[in-house]
């Protein structure tokens, strides 16, 4: 088995834990609940009080506008005093804007590694907008989802070069990441032949759309500037409106709450596609079409509340799909700032209106009053709380994701029972292998948690998790890690990396595995997903005899 390198020693304290699955819609959760514990432990959490703190009602909101004209083309070279802005009807003030127009982006390529490496590199570079392809097999027919097949096959085909997009599948109560970015149109290729056809699991269209835009916005959280979700749908069972004052049940409330939060702090417009094409009824079908009206009603609303918009009654998918890659690069970005919040959690309605001109304008037409999403721009330090008293200055750079690399490397029949004995490792059952994963961290991504004698101690958290094709959970293990270096060979070393392994069983067979490693000192996080095909262990060729 490897083990740390670069003079690093690594310390693993605790058993692991292993996390029960509690339902629907908690995908990666516990990685989400885990940052935010961890953030309360870095501002104060160290076993002295933090000093008391004077808030002050701040907030930017930030709206991204596409201002279209009659035939659907981007209206471009509008200047920031063409634009009015209301909040809840009070005209306001934009402190910023900005143009963006449609360019080349930057490659959004993982670099090439060996057979078994896995790296998440690109999350650091990528471009100012981004688009993902949802496919949402729990709404769609198998017949359907052939006809998409086709339709995706075609906007593929015609996909230009340089252009990122990445591929999530929803085939139950979860939503599986089938592809990275990537403009690399085999891989693109091979996710979408895994995505469809895919039989329906019972009850699969009851799933919450709130579910699946939490845990795509969880991925997307590390990717900054504009997303776009191209949500290839059979009817939407998503509840947002552009004026979403309407009451629902409080579980479905706060809900929808919930992803208004997520949806504008992560700059996300959805894009519904009915993937059912253009639909023909025959003899008495009224209650069908009524039902068909609400479900398109539902994907305008949903499109119109992000900045996005709604495409059915269409039988060109690809052609959908390819319009909105054509202009969504053309947008304006405007922010104010609200002298009127109260942190009641109530809704404000945002309008957006041109001086002159008759133009379609999309945005995202509020956000509620709750504290979330924040305050003004941070400032490139921040103050960290030490363990053990003191204070230092750290960047900044929470909201950047951890670079790493992690080796998945198979254990064999001996080295399996040689883990099991020293007790690193629990005895896998029938269809499972055992594996060690070596994980790689830049040390300048990380904040020690402490200093003494040259000695620098680094705390870190990481976790696997894995599902099978069906979306269904089949490992979750976490662990907390110490990692012990020589701050000064650090210091001669910048790019040197920090060592430790994780012993886990898999299930054989296609598996999509879900790794993160984050600093428990700054809450900063990383997170790779992969596609892995857990085989059988290997056995010695020669076995010695008894």
């Amino acid at each position: 088995m490897s083990g740390p390198s670069n003079g690093v020693q690594a310390v693993r304290t605790g058993r692991f834990m292993m996390i029960r699955w509690v339902g629907a819609g908690v995908l990666m959760s516990w990685w989400v609940a885990g940052a935010t514990m961890i953030a309360a432990q870095a501002g104060g959490a160290q076993g002295k009080a933090a000093p008391p703190t004077f808030q002050v009602n701040t907030r930017i909101v930030l709206t991204d506008v596409t201002v279209t004209d009659k035939y659907g083309n981007p209206v471009r070279g509008l200047k920031e005093q063409d634009f009015r802005i209301f909040d809840n009807r009070n005209p306001q003030k934009l402190d910023s804007f900005e143009e963006h127009l449609e360019k080349a982006t930057p490659s959004f390529e993982l670099p090439t590694t060996p057979s078994g490496v896995y790296t998440n590199a690109a999350m650091l570079h990528p471009p100012a907008l981004v688009n993902v392809i949802l496919i949402d097999t729990t709404t769609i027919s198998l017949v359907d989802q052939m006809y998409l097949y086709e339709e995706l096959r075609k906007f593929v085909q015609k996909l230009p070069a340089g252009e990122p997009v990445a591929i999530f599948c929803r085939a139950g109560q979860m939503t599986l990441l089938l592809q990275e970015f990537t403009s690399d149109h085999a891989k693109l290729m091979k996710a979408i032949r895994q995505a469809v056809p895919h039989f329906q699991e019972p009850d699969a269209e009851y799933a919450s759309g709130f579910d699946t835009l939490r845990q795509v916005g969880f991925y997307l959280s590390q990717v900054p500037g504009r997303k776009n979700i191209l949500w290839f749908t059979g009817g939407s069972n998503l509840v947002l409106e552009t004026d979403p004052d309407n009451p629902l049940p409080p579980m479905y409330e706060q809900l929808r709450q919930e992803t208004y939060d997520l949806l504008e702090k992560e700059r996300i417009a959805l894009y519904p596609i009915d993937a059912r094409g253009l639909v023909a009824f025959s003899g008495p079908a009224l209650g069908v079409i009524r039902a068909l009206g609400v479900q398109h009603m539902l994907m305008s609303e949903d499109a119109e509340a992000t900045g996005g918009q709604a495409w059915f009654n269409t039988n060109g998918l690809a052609q959908a799909a390819e319009r909105i890659l054509a202009t969504d690069g053309d947008y304006y970005t405007l922010a104010y700032s609200p002298d009127d919040l109260r942190g009641n959690g109530k809704w404000h309605n945002v309008e957006v209106k041109l001086v002159e001109g008759r133009y379609h304008l999309s945005y995202r037409h509020g956000y509620f009053d709750d504290g979330g999403n924040g305050t003004a721009p941070p400032g490139k330090t921040r103050t960290l709380l030490r363990a053990g008293g003191g204070t230092s200055q750290v960047p900044n750079d929470r909201s950047q994701p951890i670079p790493f690399v992690a080796r998945v490397l198979p254990f064999t029949a001996e080295q399996t029972t040689a883990a099991i004995a020293a007790g690193k490792l629990r005895k896998p059952k029938r269809g499972e292998s055992a594996y060690l994963i070596v994980y790689q961290v830049p040390a300048s991504a990380l904040t020690p948690e402490s200093v003494k004698s040259e000695q620098a101690m680094f705390a870190l958290g990481c976790a696997v998790l894995a599902f099978d094709h069906d979306g269904t959970p089949a490992v979750r293990q976490v662990w907390k890690i110490r990692l012990g270096a020589n701050e000064r060979k650090l210091r001669a070393f910048p790019q040197g990396s920090l060592a430790f392994t994780a012993s886990v069983n898999l299930p054989r067979g296609k598996d999509y595995l879900d790794l993160a490693v984050w600093d428990t000192t700054t809450g900063r996080l990383g997170t790779m997903n992969l596609s892995f095909d857990a085989k059988k262990p290997a056995t010695p060729k020669n076995p010695a005899k008894p």
